[in-house]
C-alpha cells in the first residue's frame, strides 16, 4: 500500500500532526509543494481553519490533486473554529475523490489561546489514528 502525508501549516501546529501521522506509518510528511504519487493509495492530508476558511493554497491543492489518488483521510488543527474537516472533505469529494470514514482533529496552540497544543497526548493520539484508518 502506497501511503503519502501532505500538510499546509502556518503556525506548525498542524506540520506536528502530520509528523506524528507519518512516523505511525513510517512515511515522510512533506508539506502541500511537494507532489504526490500518481499510485497513492491513500493520502493523509492536513490542514487548519484560517479566518473561519481553508487557506486558498489547500483549495488549490485539493483542486490539483490526481484522481488516482485513491483515499484521503483528513486531519485538522485550530484554535477557534472546531475543525476544517468539513471543508476539505466537500472540496475532495467535489472532485470525486473518496475521502475516509475516519479524521483526527485536535487544537492547536495559537497566540495565548490554547498553549502547548497539539501537546503529546495530542500527538500520540494522531499516530493511533494513523493505524486505525490503515
Amino acid at each position: 500500500m502506497k501511503i503519502e502525508v501532505r500538510y499546509l501549516s502556518k503556525s506548525g501546529n498542524t506540520a506536528k500532526v502530520a509528523e506524528s501521522i507519518a512516523k505511525a506509518v513510517n512515511v515522510s510528511a512533506e508539506p502541500i509543494t511537494v507532489p504526490v504519487s500518481d499510485d497513492t493509495d491513500l493520502l493523509f492530508l492536513g490542514g487548519a481553519t484560517y479566518a473561519f476558511g481553508i487557506d486558498d493554497k489547500m483549495k488549490q491543492y485539493v483542486s490539483g490533486l490526481p484522481q488516482t489518488v485513491k483515499c484521503v483521510a483528513v486531519f485538522t488543527t485550530s484554535a477557534i473554529v472546531k475543525s476544517a474537516f468539513g471543508q476539505i472533505q466537500q472540496a475532495l469529494e467535489d472532485r470525486g475523490i473518496k475521502v475516509a470514514d475516519r479524521a483526527f482533529y485536535c487544537r492547536g496552540e495559537f497566540r495565548v489561546m490554547h498553549k502547548g497544543r497539539p501537546n503529546s497526548d495530542d500527538l500520540k493520539k494522531a499516530g493511533e489514528f494513523a493505524k486505525t484508518v490503515i
